[in-house]
């Protein structure tokens, strides 16, 4: 994965330049251009730290801090945007939470969300990278890009799969659906009510050892070699909790998971991995 261009959304506070510092990092390792961006007035100082990072450009639009991330993204025309989890403390915080939340949401482009809270000791280079796949087109291509990212950092790469099995409320409300006229008479309207995007996701081991074993096979064309897992339980619950236990650094989510009526979202996952990610985590554009 060669990115071109990365803007990095800075509040000059010592927690943010964590975030900077990873931005510095994979522009150096990707040959990407670096642009600084501080939705404030300090021209200066971010001037100052831009020439530390050797950044091709440090801009201070006005404004909402979200709003103009997503519009400097957009002007320069990049291909990652950096944040920190967290910028500064108590009343003078710099939230960049509706940041995630809307670049995940849009897909503009692709967006790194660092871990800077509570602040690392130090930012080292990324060691494992655990990526998620439901076994759809768009996250295979997730699979595809972290392969890319995988074998250009020179890290271990981790494929994991959750798999559900439906609950007896589900299949009630999949027979009730399925043609039955007894059991849709039957059904009561919370059943009823019941979206049919359940039937689509992956619900048992077998299923989910299928997927696994297909993204193993887009990463060796990618040059990358890939482990896999799978587990019972819920997505974003699964990939927080493998991350954990198998010592990742950076947690890969596509930004949805299949198209159409056969859509099996993954839209969640990415807002609560987020949030709650014990780890860096890159949500890409894969659609």
């Amino acid at each position: 994965m060669a990115y071109k261009r990365i803007v990095a959304g800075t509040d000059l506070s010592r927690t943010a330049n964590f975030a900077t510092d990873r931005a510095a990092a994979l522009a150096s390792k990707t040959g990407a251009e670096l642009y600084l961006v501080h939705a404030g007035g300090d021209a200066a100082k971010l001037q100052q730290l831009a020439d530390e990072y050797g950044a091709a450009a440090a801009l201070t639009p006005r404004g909402n801090p979200a709003d103009a991330l997503v519009d400097v993204t957009q002007e320069v025309d990049a291909d990652l945007l950096v944040v920190g989890s967290v910028g500064m403390s108590g009343a003078r915080r710099f939230l960049l939470g509706s940041v995630p939340n809307k670049v995940s949401h849009h897909g503009i482009t692709d967006l790194l969300i660092v871990k800077t809270d509570p602040p690392p000791a130090s930012v080292s280079d990324y060691t494992s990278i655990l990526v998620g796949t439901d076994g759809s087109d768009t996250a295979m291509r997730a699979v595809d890009m972290a392969a890319d990212l995988s074998k250009a950092l020179g890290t271990r790469l981790l494929a994991v799969c959750a798999y559900e099995p439906p609950t007896e409320q589900e299949l009630n409300a999949y027979r009730a659906s399925s043609g039955d006229v007894m059991a849709q008479w039957g059904a009561s309207r919370e059943l009823r009510d019941v979206p049919d995007e359940f039937r689509w996701r992956i619900a048992g081991a077998s299923q989910a050892e299928d997927v696994l074993e297909r993204a193993v096979d887009h990463a060796a064309l990618r040059g990358a070699v890939a482990e896999a897992k799978a587990m019972e339980g819920n997505p974003a619950e699964i990939l927080i909790y493998m991350a954990q236990v198998e010592d990742c650094d950076l947690m890969v989510v596509g930004n949805v998971g299949m198209s159409g009526a056969k859509r099996f979202t993954l839209g969640n996952v990415p807002h609560r991995i987020s949030h709650h990610a014990p780890t860096d985590v890159l949500i890409l554009r894969t659609t």
